[in-house]
C-alpha cells in the first residue's frame, strides 16, 4: 500500500491487499452507507467509505435548508435492515441525518468513515487489475473495486446571469444552505416552484417581512397529508412485525401506483393523478382566482417532479407573500425579473435543482485503456441496471441512469446488493474482475428506452433528460421488477476474468 493511502487510515483498519479485496465507497450518504452495509454482509470488510465533506449524510446533510423535509413516507424511505422510531409519516431533514448517522453506528460503519476526502479521479490498470484514485489535495489510493455512491442531487443548477460576487444581499442555494442565514423579518425571494422552493417558502411565509416567488413556471402540488405519530403509533412500530407491515404497506401503495402506468400520458391512474392535483389546486385557493391561474401548470402531471405539500397554496394566501415573473439576472443592481423589474430584497434563495442528469460530472473514471467514462457515455449516461457499464471493470454505481424511483431506498439496496455479490462471486472465483456484458448492457437499455417513448417525461423541459432528449433519470417500471431483474440475472449478466 502506498504512503498516502496509508495517511487515509488509522491503525484499526488495514487495506493491505492481504485483507482481502480492498474497495472504495465513494459517499457517505444513504447510498454509500447501503454499500457498506451490504459489502459487511457479504463479508467484504477490506472498504473505505471516502467522503468529500466532514460528516456524513450526503444529500441529507448538505440540505439543511428551512422546511427541508422527505417525500416519501419514512417507513419506506429507510434501510430494510434497520427500523427507527419516526416521529412523523414524513420526518425532517433533521430526524433523517439523525437515522443515517445511527446506522453508521449501529452497524459498526464509524471506522470505515474518511471525511474531506475528495475523489476527483479513477484509472483503471489494465495491468495491475486496480484503480488509483486521485484525491483534491494530492493524495492517491489504491484499490481494486469502486462503488460510487455520489448519487444525482450534489450539483447545484446554478441559473445563468447571476453575479454573488456584486449582489449587495445574500444568496444562497438551498443545497449549499448556510446555518447563520435568518429569514426573520427579511425580503426573501425564493427563485424556484420545485420541492426545495416549496418547502422554503412555507416556512419563510411565516416569519419574513416579505417572500416573493420567482416562478418561470407553477409546478403540480399534490396533497401530502403529514401527520406525527401518536405515542401509541410509536409504540406500536417499535415491535419489528408492526414496523415490518407498516413498511410493506407504503412500498404497495407506491408499487399499486405504478403499476397503473402513471407515466403514460392519458393512462387512468395519470388521469386520476392529475385530478387529485387541480382538486388540491381549486380547493386550497377557492375564492382567488387570480392564484388558480398564476398556478395551474402547462404540463401534464408527471412530465415534471410533482410536489407534496400541505403548505405551499395556503403560504401563498399571506399578503406578505407575491408571485413574480422569472428572475432574469441577479448582480449589483439586485434582482432583475424577466420583465425588467428590479426587486429590493435581503436574501435570495436559489432553489434551482441540480444537474442530475450530468452524472458524476465531478468525477472521472477512466476504464479498460484508458477508456474515459463520460466520453464514451457521449452526453447520455447510460448503465446496467443503473449500476454498471462495459468496459469498466470492478465499477459499480449507484442510483446511476435511470434508476431514479419513488421507492429510491429500495432500489439502492437492491444495487448495492447486487454489487456486493458480484465482487463477493470474485473473490471467490479468485478472479480478478468481473464485469457486465455488453450484450446485457446494450439490451437493457434498448428495453428501457423503447418504454420511455410517448412517456409524460417527453412532455416538458425536466431534470430527467440529457440534451439530446434521452430520458436518463427514470426507472419507469415497479420497484418489485428491478428487484426481480437484479436478483434474477446478474449472474447472466457478468462476466469474471
Amino acid at each position: 500500500m502506498s504512503g498516502a493511502a496509508a495517511d487515509l487510515l488509522p491503525s484499526t483498519v488495514s487495506l493491505d491487499r492481504s485483507s482481502g479485496l480492498r474497495v472504495a465507497i465513494i459517499g457517505a450518504g444513504i447510498s454509500g452507507i447501503a454499500a457498506a452495509y451490504y459489502l459487511k454482509r457479504a463479508k467484504l470488510d477490506n472498504f473505505l467509505i471516502l467522503e468529500s465533506a466532514s460528516a456524513a449524510g450526503g444529500t441529507w446533510r448538505a440540505n439543511s435548508y428551512p422546511g427541508a423535509r422527505v417525500d416519501v413516507a419514512c417507513h419506506l424511505y429507510s434501510f430494510s435492515f434497520n427500523k427507527n422510531d419516526w416521529t412523523q409519516r414524513f420526518c425532517s431533514q433533521l430526524e433523517l441525518k439523525g437515522y443515517l448517522e445511527k446506522t453508521i453506528d449501529e452497524f459498526g460503519l464509524r471506522t470505515h468513515l474518511r471525511f474531506d476526502a475528495k475523489v476527483v479521479s479513477a484509472t483503471w490498470s489494465d495491468e495491475r487489475k486496480l484503480y488509483t484514485l486521485a484525491f483534491a489535495d494530492g493524495r492517491t489510493a489504491e484499490f481494486e473495486a469502486i462503488i460510487s455512491c455520489v448519487g444525482i442531487f450534489n450539483v447545484p443548477l446554478i441559473p445563468a446571469g447571476i453575479d454573488v460576487a456584486a449582489y449587495p444581499g445574500i444568496v444562497c442555494h438551498t443545497s449549499r444552505w448556510r446555518d447563520d442565514i435568518r429569514l426573520d423579518g427579511m425580503r426573501v425571494g425564493v427563485v424556484g416552484t420545485g420541492s426545495s422552493a416549496v418547502q422554503v417558502i412555507a416556512e419563510a411565509a411565516k416569519v419574513a417581512q416579505s417572500v416573493t416567488i420567482f416562478q418561470r413556471a407553477p409546478t403540480w402540488v399534490v396533497p401530502k397529508r403529514n401527520r406525527s405519530f401518536t405515542a401509541a403509533q410509536r409504540a406500536r412500530y417499535q415491535r419489528s412485525w408492526q414496523y415490518r407491515y407498516k413498511s410493506v404497506r407504503e412500498y404497495l401503495r407506491f408499487e399499486r401506483i405504478k403499476l397503473g402506468g402513471p407515466e403514460r400520458l392519458g393512462s387512468r391512474t395519470n388521469l386520476r393523478m392529475q385530478a387529485i392535483a387541480e382538486m388540491h389546486l381549486k380547493k386550497s385557493l377557492a375564492g382567488r382566482e387570480d392564484l388558480v391561474q398564476k398556478l395551474t401548470p402547462e404540463h401534464p402531471i408527471g412530465a415534471k417532479r410533482a410536489v407534496a405539500s400541505d403548505d405551499y397554496y395556503p403560504a401563498t394566501l399571506r399578503s406578505n407573500v407575491t408571485i413574480a415573473p422569472a428572475m432574469e439576472r441577479l448582480d449589483e443592481r439586485g434582482l432583475i425579473d424577466v420583465d425588467g423589474k428590479r426587486h429590493d430584497l435581503d436574501i435570495v434563495v436559489l432553489a434551482t435543482g441540480f444537474r442530475a442528469a450530468d452524472y458524476l460530472s465531478q468525477l472521472k473514471i477512466a476504464g479498460r485503456e484508458g477508456a474515459d467514462l463520460h466520453e464514451t457515455w457521449n452526453g447520455e449516461p447510460s448503465a446496467y441496471l443503473g449500476t454498471c457499464v462495459p468496459g469498466f471493470p470492478n465499477f459499480f454505481m449507484l442510483y446511476g441512469p435511470n434508476s431514479n424511483s419513488g421507492t429510491l431506498v429500495f432500489l439502492l439496496e437492491c444495487q448495492a446488493r447486487l454489487a456486493a455479490d458480484s465482487l463477493a462471486e470474485m473473490a471467490h472465483r479468485n478472479a480478478a474482475t468481473v464485469e457486465v456484458k455488453a450484450s446485457a448492457f446494450e439490451s437493457f437499455n434498448r428495453w428501457v428506452q423503447q418504454k420511455m417513448q410517448g412517456s409524460v417525461y417527453t412532455a416538458a423541459k425536466n431534470y430527467y433528460t440529457a440534451p439530446s432528449g434521452r430520458i436518463v433519470t427514470q426507472w419507469p417500471f415497479s420497484a418489485t421488477r428491478f428487484w426481480w431483474m437484479c436478483r434474477s440475472k446478474r449472474s447472466k449478466s457478468m462476466t469474471f476474468s
